[in-house]
């Protein structure tokens, strides 16, 4: 619970960035363009019938004309009805993969800010150690600090990157990430 203030700022942070481009609100807008299309294509469909089925008595019968404009129109709507799917679809996905993204970009930088807290112990112990005991702390500080940084290339990979070709990036960074975690874990 003491880093959970740490997290927030960095998932502002992120929000900060730009990286959330898709929200909940598009993927409702595209749902409902759905149903919009879907009530639509039902209407076409009643109209067709109705042209159709045209009673015989007092009014002429439906001409061949008036019967494939209705059944076209019918196409028409329901193609509308399948692209507006398509959209949604794909709205839903790109949101999905953003907030994975966003995610991992959270949890790149609480490692980040653990290692930063680990150099601190680390400069703090160096500061109360003998000249013989620098060196090696110094050498795991820089350690450290490198591994560091290599999470933050990682980080900087995946933000400038399309953001469907994020995933790409996501190994070397995970590894990166392992790497830190590993290495931060070795500070008492």
């Amino acid at each position: 619970m003491k880093y959970l203030p740490q997290l927030m700022i960095a998932g502002g942070l992120i929000g900060l960035f730009g990286c959330n481009q898709t929200t909940q609100k598009d993927v409702t807008a595209k749902r409902e363009k759905v149903a919009n299309e879907e009530r639509n294509l039902a209407e076409a469909k009643r109209e067709e019938a109705r042209t159709v089925n045209k009673p015989v008595v007092e009014q002429p019968a439906p001409n061949r004309r008036d019967v494939e404009q209705a059944h076209d129109k019918v196409v028409k709507q329901g193609q509308r009805v399948h692209e507006a799917k398509k959209e949604e679809i794909k709205t839903e996905r790109d949101l999905t993969n953003e907030q994975q993204r966003d995610q991992f970009l959270i949890d790149c930088k609480a490692s980040i800010d653990l290692a930063n807290r680990a150099i601190e112990k680390l400069q703090t112990k160096r500061n109360a150690a003998t000249e013989d005991q620098k060196p090696d702390i110094d050498r795991h500080i820089n350690d450290l600090k490198s591994k560091r940084d290599a999470v933050q290339t990682e980080i900087n990979n995946i933000r400038t990157a399309n953001k469907d070709r994020w995933m790409d990036y996501k190994a070397a960074a995970q590894q990166a990430m392992n790497e830190l975690n590993l290495e931060s874990g070795k500070v008492s």
